[in-house]
C-alpha cells in the first residue's frame, strides 16, 4: 500500500501508512479501545450499508467476537446477532 501511495504522488510530498492494528486480534483491539475510551459506538465493521449492521458477514462475525472475547457488549444495533 505504501509503494502505491509513493508511486502515485510527487516525490515532494510525504505520505505515510500507518497501521498500528493490523497485526493484534480483534478482542486485543477491543481491549484497546476500551482503555483508551474509544467511542465504539461510533465504529463500523459491517459490509452492508444499512442503519444496523447485518451481523452475519464475516466482518459482523468477527467484530461481535472480538467483543464476546473482550467480555464486553458491543454498542452498535445489528439486525441479526447469533
Amino acid at each position: 500500500m505504501q509503494k502505491a501511495v509513493n508511486l502515485g504522488t510527487k516525490d515532494a510530498t510525504n505520505i505515510k501508512i500507518a497501521m498500528p492494528l493490523v497485526h493484534m486480534k480483534k478482542e486485543q483491539i477491543v481491549k484497546e479501545a476500551l482503555q483508551y475510551s474509544v467511542p465504539l459506538e461510533l465504529t463500523w465493521s459491517c459490509y452492508k450499508n444499512s442503519t444496523e449492521a447485518c451481523g452475519v458477514c464475516d466482518s459482523c462475525r468477527l467484530r461481535l467476537q472480538g467483543f464476546r472475547l473482550a467480555q464486553t457488549e458491543d454498542p452498535i444495533p445489528y439486525a441479526h446477532q447469533s
